[in-house]
């Protein structure tokens, strides 16, 4: 029998307040399921408004059996919520651990549910075992197991730790090029054994032809670091449901399983051998569990590491997050986590995140299908639903009805999430088998080291010239291949460290509250532990990011701010005296340069925050300082109208695109010695001599060449473009139809009409003081046209802006030869016959 009675309570469908009327079991009293415990009345407010309010009466009946011991309500009581224990009953058992329907402890059948609504399975529905098929236990009963567990790891001097496999411990990958390579290496040393038994007996000379092929074969620069890589192969039951195969070309993974190959992180045994002294360790991954079965018989045979603590996403419960309640449902103070991934694990204050592995180079995590997508730079988490009130007067049948319903669709939905899930990722897997990503990155280094064979080859003098310049052979070539898999990875000596420390402030602040007889000590605790540790690594930096958050996005929401507020620092929106360190995407812009102005700021890109949070401790600057911007000489070609930007200040990436991006600088940090202002202003002079006034813009693009070869344009926004005329197009000109004053609508003004050539003249003549035509022309002039181009929303720039819409339709869009444009026929058009004879009476 129990020794301590079970508090039992009303339950939350019933009318609240309601008042107790009588107790129908009195004290000591045995009572079974089934037993009337209490009446209650309480005031039913009808739906209809036109209807009074009435008393009502119901009755509480037991729904477990034992000695009732307790009352804690009495007659005339107003009872307000079901969050209060009405009632103590001593049970012969509490079914607290259960297996299969049936209590553990004293083999009831659980599964029963009468008319109370209530079934004794609800009452241990906590699953603290790495199987799926294990133990369910109560809240009580998972209490006592978590403080026997706890001091048991006191006595030993432990913490628990959970473990992430991929990438983190280890990197996995299906790619058959990895296969391919093993056998090459394997091989390769199978000649070279054979090869060195050959030379220590004595050999003839017919023998040496064999030996010079065998020394021209050169091993696979890939084998080094493939020696200690593992394979394992999964049968097509670890893919899915056998029913629901079909086959294709895609379905290859399901239909006939696929070939693994593990790569240890370099350093894991010592990793794990120590890390086991000073914690018991958990295996938690998104992986099947017949993959983690396999990766843990790799990384421990014997089992004296992790033992069966094994946690996979077919026990776990969910194919997206984990949950450390899965594993430690009442206590977390003694649990810490490591893992490549945060999001998975909602920022736990619990984890040490770890650098992602990546030896396969491409390949990523595994099963990375399974994990959510995130958008890095909203990071808040999603409002929870909010529950639908139970009304009044429901019935614990009718509730249970919806909830059954309800229950039955968020298992369907969950289930049809999940096969979309394992689809995605034996899909991924068959691409991995079909596409053979590795192969192709080696393809792609062997190109570029090929290429930069060529070019140190080549003589530098001879760079430019268009000889074709000589190839290594092709045993030069395979003498010289790259290997595209790197083993220098150190990961796990840095987590060791971290681990080794959170251990010693954990057992220092144990040893400290032991021996302190205080007892408001507080208890130690690893969710405390970790985010401090986090907190001192750029503790005392005031950070301004720029061109790093999206205007878009509250900064407070952004990945790369609450990593960094994580860690320690405080950041800052604006350029205050508190800013120590500007963080920032780029060179140039309004922030990066008022810090610049203002001194004793550093200036560094994104990645010194990056290896900060990384490596858990705050990175010198001076590596990561973003250099202040070069000063470029200035062009040779004529100025336009339009600033010359900095490519960096263009980047289409930079989601800051507004006044952070110095789209405008201060005239007087300029450099003017270096400038020749006599030798602009005579490409100035130069430029606007050989162009046409602003009379002869035309919508888009038109040029002309002058007498000097060069081609001038003219563009929308009013810029002056000169082009080369050896090595740009001339750009063909749209001829002008003649019109006659009255046609166009400009009586008595003539100049409007002009061609190109006699708008040269006119020019000619203004500069030389010999034309008549001075007179200006004002909007007035223009009576109609002026009202039309401003109805437009625009005033026009000149007389010949207004005529263009006045004769838009006198283009002709016919494209004419260069010839014919190159040469203006006087005859065709009466205007410059007309204006000839105006300047021989004034000559």
């Amino acid at each position: 029998m129990a020794e301590d009675p079970t508090e039992f309570f009303l339950p939350p469908s019933f009318p609240y307040p309601l008042t107790v009327i009588s107790l129908d079991a009195p004290v000591n009293a045995k009572v079974t399921r089934g037993t009337r415990l209490l009446s209650y009345s309480y005031v039913y407010q009808p739906k209809n408004k036109n209807e009074r309010p009435s008393t009502r009466f119901g009755t509480w009946d037991a729904t477990a059996e034992g000695d009732l011991t307790q009352w804690n309500v009495k007659v005339g009581d107003v009872v307000s919520s079901h969050e209060e224990a009405v009632v103590l009953i001593l049970e012969p058992c509490k079914h607290g651990v259960q297996l299969g329907g049936l209590c553990a402890l004293c083999g009831k059948d659980l599964t029963i549910v009468d008319y109370t609504g209530y079934s004794d399975a609800s009452r241990a529905s906590i699953q603290m075992t790495h199987s799926a098929f294990g133990p369910t236990v109560s809240l009580e009963e998972a209490q006592r197991i978590e403080r026997e567990t706890a001091n048991h790891l006191l006595g030993s001097r432990k913490l628990s730790l959970i473990v992430d496999l991929d990438q983190t411990i280890v990197h996995a990958t299906v790619d058959p090029t990895v296969g391919e390579w093993i056998t090459e290496g394997e091989n390769w040393e199978a000649k070279q054994a054979k090869k060195q038994a050959k030379a220590s007996t004595p050999t003839d000379s017919d023998d040496s032809s064999d030996e010079s092929s065998d020394d021209e074969e050169e091993c696979n620069p890939n084998w080094e670091a493939l020696k200690d890589v593992r394979k394992f192969r999964l049968g097509p039951e670890s893919f899915g449901n056998p029913s629901s195969r079909s086959k294709g070309k895609h379905k290859m993974v399901e239909n006939d399983g696929c070939m693994y190959y593990i790569k240890a992180r370099p350093g894991w045994k010592d990793f794990l051998e120590k890390a086991a002294t000073r914690y018991e360790m958990h295996v938690y991954t998104m992986g099947t569990r017949a993959y983690a079965e396999q990766v843990c018989a790799i990384l421990d045979p014997d089992k004296k590491i992790f033992g069966n603590r094994l946690l996979s996403r077919d026990e776990s419960g969910s194919l997206t997050q984990k949950n450390l309640k899965r594993l430690f449902p009442c206590d977390t103070s003694m649990v810490v986590i490591i893992d490549d991934r945060a999001d998975v694990w909602e920022w736990s204050p619990n984890l040490v995140k770890v650098i992602p592995y990546d030896f396969f180079v491409g390949i990523g995590d595994i099963n990375s299908n399974f994990l959510p997508k995130v958008d890095p730079s909203t990071l808040a988490p999603a409002p929870a639903p909010t529950p639908t009130p139970l009304t009044s007067d429901s019935s614990p049948a009718s509730n249970e009805d919806s909830a059954s319903a309800d229950v039955n669709g968020e298992t369907s939905k969950a289930e049809a999430e999940a096969t979309v899930l394992l689809n995605e990722n034996n899909a991924a897997l068959d691409a991995q088998l079909e596409e053979r990503p590795l192969a192709k990155k080696e393809k792609e280094l062997q190109e570029h080291e090929e290429e930069e064979e060529i070019k140190q080859a080549q003589p530098p003098d001879k760079t430019t010239t268009t000889t074709e310049p000589s190839v290594p052979n092709a045993h030069d070539h395979h003498h010289h291949r790259k290997a595209l898999l790197k083993n220098d990875d150190t990961e796990l000596q840095r987590v060791g460290k971290l681990l080794d420390e959170v251990h010693r402030r954990f057992f220092m602040s144990q040893d400290s509250s032991s021996s302190n007889h205080n007892r408001r000590s507080s208890k130690p605790d690893v969710t405390r532990i970790i985010p401090k540790m986090r907190a001192e690594t750029l503790d005392g930096c005031h950070i301004l990011f720029s061109g790093l958050i999206p205007l878009d996005t509250s900064p407070e929401t952004a990945e790369v701010w609450r990593s960094a507020t994580m860690f320690g620092a405080k950041c800052h929106t604006e350029l205050t005296s508190e800013v120590t360190h500007v963080v920032a995407a780029k060179r140039g812009t309004v922030k990066v340069d008022q810090a610049r102005k203002r001194g004793n700021i550093a200036i560094v890109s994104q990645l010194w925050l990056t290896e900060s949070i990384g490596q858990w401790r705050k990175m010198d600057e001076k590596p990561y300082l973003l250099e202040e911007m070069e000063v470029h000489p200035p062009a040779t070609h004529p100025p336009t109208s339009s600033p010359v930007m900095d490519i960096h200040d263009l980047s289409s990436e930079d989601p800051e695109m507004d006044e952070d991006e110095g789209w405008h600088k201060d005239p007087s940090e300029l450099d003017t010695a270096a400038i020749d202002w006599n030798e602009i202003n005579a490409e100035v002079d130069a430029a606007m001599n050989e162009s046409d006034d602003d009379d002869d813009d035309e919508p888009g693009f038109i040029g002309y060449n002058d007498e000097e070869g060069a081609q001038t344009d003219y563009s929308d926004d009013g810029s002056v473009k000169s082009l080369s005329a050896n090595n740009s197009p001339r750009m063909k000109r749209k001829r002008l139809r003649s019109l006659t004053p009255s046609e166009a609508g400009f009586d008595g003004d003539t100049d409007l009409l002009r061609s190109p050539l006699a708008k040269r003249k006119k020019m000619a003549a203004d500069r030389s003081g010999l034309s008549r035509l001075k007179q200006g022309i004002t909007a007035s002039d223009l009576g109609g046209s002026n009202k039309g181009a401003s109805e437009n929303g625009s005033a026009p720039a000149s007389p010949a802006a207004m005529h263009q819409d006045a004769v838009g339709e006198a283009y002709d869009d016919d494209d004419d030869d260069d010839d014919e444009e190159a040469d203006f026929d006087l005859e065709d058009d009466f205007l410059a016959r007309a204006l000839e004879e105006d300047d021989e009476e004034v000559g």
